[in-house]
């Protein structure tokens, strides 16, 4: 069981990238040495899923700290954190990789926002029924995620600035820098063209994260080579 208070920044999560590959980013961008607490899911003989890593071992345990507890999660000393977007604005702030000023904070909360929103696209689909996703998948990648990107992209365009709330990278960033990656690998997988290309900031904005020196230990790590979604996902 997750101990709290704890010695070191807790992120936990099941062991895919998903939600939690933001939060394992900006720990180790701000050079932290974390504890990166995964779960793995179990198949049943009856071709469910075993899942009480979590929700027997670890989860009692930690609503005792905070009653919305879920994954993910982040545990820091005494305080104890769930939600993703409130996961990563709180190792944002902690980590100075939030915005400076009023105008860089609304940035990256509205960055935060849209991000999550075409996550939950993507989640919709991937762990939705089965001819759903085979209904759904050209209608994603069609119009769906360049509804999203072009968005994103005349943010950047509008505000000049590399990243989405001003030239260094803030929370949003690290979770766009996901989506981007993931969809790639999806289109990949499927025998799509890059979603991406046809958006030269967020490519930019991508490629120069994952260039990142700060980043080297992270792409380098196991964390960075877990699957993308879970077992019962159509896209892994």
């Amino acid at each position: 069981p997750v101990v709290v208070p704890s010695d070191k920044v807790v992120v936990g999560y099941w062991d895919i990238r998903g939600l939690a590959a933001p939060l394992r980013m900006v720990c180790c961008y701000a050079g932290v040495d974390y504890v990166n607490k995964t779960y793995a899911l179990k198949v049943k003989e009856d071709g469910g899923y075993d899942a009480s890593c979590w929700f027997v071992e670890d989860k009692p345990g930690l609503l005792e700290h905070n009653p919305l507890m879920n994954l993910p999660y982040v545990v820091d000393g005494s305080t104890v954190v769930t939600q993703s977007n409130a996961c990563l604005s709180f190792l944002a702030r902690k980590f100075g990789l939030w915005g400076a000023n009023e105008t860089e904070v609304v940035r990256a909360e509205q960055g935060m926002a849209q991000v999550f929103d075409l996550r939950n696209e993507l989640a919709r689909i991937v762990y939705g029924p089965k001819d759903a996703y085979d209904a759904g998948v050209p209608v994603h990648f069609e119009k769906t995620v360049p509804g999203h990107y072009a968005k994103l992209e005349a943010v950047l365009k509008k505000q000049g600035t590399k990243y989405l709330a001003k030239d260094t990278p803030t929370a949003p960033d690290f979770h766009l820098w996901e989506m981007i990656d993931q969809h790639e690998l999806w289109a990949k997988s499927l025998g799509l063209p890059s979603p991406v290309e046809g958006y030269p900031l967020l490519k930019a904005l991508h490629a120069a994260l994952r260039a990142d020196p700060k980043l080297a230990g992270y792409f380098a790590s196991p964390a960075a080579a877990l699957p993308v979604n879970n077992l019962m996902a159509h896209f892994k």
